[in-house]
């Protein structure tokens, strides 16, 4: 039987996009058994992107700041808008 942590971790990277389950088993086992300080700077830049990281209130685009810094900026053209597919 499968470790329950090593299984938890196997299953979040199995989250990523095109990662299936044998990818994410050798993702996990390497960050384990050869790369702990990577593995550990992978979930605290995780943390503190998910903490800190939101939606902008004008375009939505992903932004730290409650109005992005494209929307913020005063000589932008407001009557113009870009829209792309995601």
């Amino acid at each position: 039987m499968q470790n329950s942590a090593l299984e938890g971790l196997t299953q979040a990277l199995r989250k990523l996009p095109g990662v299936g389950a044998k990818s994410a088993a050798r993702m996990a086992f390497h960050l384990l058994q050869h790369d702990r300080p990577g593995a550990l700077q992978i979930a605290r830049a995780l943390d503190h992107a998910v903490q800190s990281i939101g939606h902008c209130a004008l375009c939505n685009t992903l932004s730290e700041l409650d109005v992005c810094v494209t929307c913020a900026n005063p000589q932008r053209d407001h009557s113009k808008l870009c829209v792309v597919e995601t």
